[in-house]
């Protein structure tokens, strides 16, 4: 009995500090905005769960601490921004990065398992076979303090209770039907109960038994992991050098113990064949830019065709094949079978082509979507399209080192990438960017587009009273302040935890004018 009340009061601790955790969310979120809130319940996830898994891993500086840094900026941006399509991309960033995060931390001792896999089997599997677990919990914690007797009675009470939910209903749909006044004493129930707003009462309840649920097992999941399948137990299996049953011979062939063996592998000759044809196709269309493009019209073009018209097109399918290629890239580098050193310096040689190919068509395609923005203005949408194409271009040039330096670990660079520069884009100030933009635009060509300035976040607002100081007859300025008084009147914060920086200071700027 002694024996059994330690992992009984551990779990019980875990879940009384899951149900706080749900407490303080819901004061923090329910009927409000996101706003310091958020930072502050992530904040306090991580305070929960380094408690959590104290005894099985300790606090210290260690890789998997990097990925808290992304985290705690992403959180931040709800108090320092507020574009709301990048808010929205972070409501779904930032969990995800937890969920690496911690997973990462506490997964360390299975270095051989796939990343990915791990991830996958954290979410779907451990946490969802845990989930159950809190009424377990809670029922141990009242039979442990009854005698054998009691806490059988109390589950049989719980029982009946469950059971008699279906009896109950029918029993009195019967006698309301059969009798009227019964029927009216039944239909005044809910006005008697008016003023206790059970509906509301029951909600925030279920708000806060949800996400103690989900806190719980969640963080249960990762400290009591259990192997899921007979594939992860015999990727373990051959992780460790372990028999899985006794049936399995003490030495497989290599082709049955290896996982990567029957994964089909593309011959080197046909991969290069491939590589050929299209560095034919895009060396062309490289002789094509210079001539007509880069040579800024320097060449003739053919009639009806001028040259504005025929830089300011076409950047969208760029892209498109620039994703191609970064596909066929990642296909050749480790999807091809490794041929003699001859025939893979070749491979190499025709990859690097392609990837000098693929920088061409994206500085093309950069330069046609800046010559479209300076024709038709800017907007958030092409701005992170400018910077996509930036990305792409750090993933081409890691891919052409990896080319020469196979040791690299390209898909691990690759997520540092990412996450890197998600993270700048979020605190690249989008909306400033554009407004500033559209306003050097204006004062070149005074064309100005101030509506769409004042759909764009709170940020907006300095510039355009600047603006207005400059050009006091700027057409629409003064509509698209409006807009935002109106958005700022309309959506005061109700509390503290909706405080929001652009938001705050665009409010003062907007009562000072």
């Amino acid at each position: 009995m002694k024996t059994e009340s330690v992992p009984v009061r551990n779990e019980g601790k875990l879940l009384l500090a899951a149900l706080g955790c749900a407490v303080v969310h819901h004061y923090l979120f329910y009927g409000k905005t996101w706003g310091v809130s958020f930072p502050l319940f992530v904040l306090l996830f991580y305070v929960y769960y380094y408690w959590a898994v104290r005894e099985k891993r300790e606090l210290r500086l260690e890789p998997s601490m990097a990925l808290a840094v992304p985290v705690l900026l992403l959180s931040f941006t709800y108090v320092a921004h507020s574009n709301l399509l990048l808010l929205v991309f972070n409501a779904l960033a930032v969990p995800l990065l937890i969920v690496a995060h911690t997973t990462w931390h506490m997964s360390e001792e299975r270095p051989k398992t796939p990343f990915i896999l791990r991830l996958l089997d954290q979410v779907f599997v451990q946490t969802i076979r845990y989930v159950p677990q809190p009424v377990v919990v809670a029922f141990r914690a009242l039979s442990f303090r009854m005698k054998a007797g009691r806490s059988q009675e109390l589950m049989k009470v719980l029982i009946g209770l469950i059971v008699s939910i279906p009896l109950l209903l029918a029993v009195v749909a019967l006698l309301a039907s059969a009798d009227s006044m019964f029927d009216r004493a039944l239909a005044r129930l809910p006005e008697l109960t008016s003023g206790l707003e059970l509906g509301q009462t029951l909600f925030r309840a279920l708000w806060i038994a949800c996400i103690a649920t989900g806190l719980f097992a969640y963080v249960q999941g990762l400290l009591q992991t259990k192997p899921w399948s007979r594939w992860a137990t015999e990727e373990e299996d051959f992780a460790t050098g372990s028999e899985h049953s006794a049936n399995t011979p003490a030495i497989a062939p290599a082709a049955a113990r290896t996982p990567s063996a029957a994964v089909p592998r593309i011959d080197a000759t046909v991969a290069a064949t491939v590589l050929v044809v299209l560095n034919a196709v895009y060396l062309l269309f490289a002789f094509v830019q210079f001539s007509y493009f880069f040579g800024g019209g320097a060449a003739e073009l053919p009639d009806g065709i001028t040259y504005a018209s025929y830089a300011r097109k076409g950047f969208a399918e760029l892209v498109v094949v620039t994703l191609i290629n970064l596909t066929v890239l990642m296909i050749m580098l480790y999807g091809v079978k490794r041929p003699g050193p001859a025939a893979w310096r070749f491979l190499r040689a025709l990859l690097g082509v392609l990837v000098g190919c693929t920088g061409i068509m994206l500085s093309s395609a950069y330069l046609r979507l800046s010559m479209y923005e300076e024709a038709y203005g800017y907007t958030v949408a092409r701005l992170l399209v400018h910077a996509f194409m930036l990305f792409l271009l750090v993933l081409f040039v890691l891919a052409l080192v990896k080319l020469w330096r196979e040791r690299l670990p390209l898909l691990r660079c690759y997520a540092a990438v990412t996450v890197t520069a998600y993270v700048i884009v979020n605190y690249f100030g989008v909306d400033a960017a554009v407004t500033r933009g559209n306003i050097q635009r204006y004062e070149a060509t005074g064309r100005l587009d101030a509506a769409y300035l004042g759909s764009l976040g709170y940020e907006v607002v300095p510039l355009l009273l600047e603006l207005k100081r400059k050009h006091p007859d700027a057409e629409g300025v003064d509509e698209a302040l409006q807009s935002f008084r109106s958005r700022i009147e309309s959506g005061e914060p109700a509390s503290w935890t909706e405080f929001n920086w652009p938001e705050w200071r665009a409010a003062k700027a907007l009562e000072e004018q």
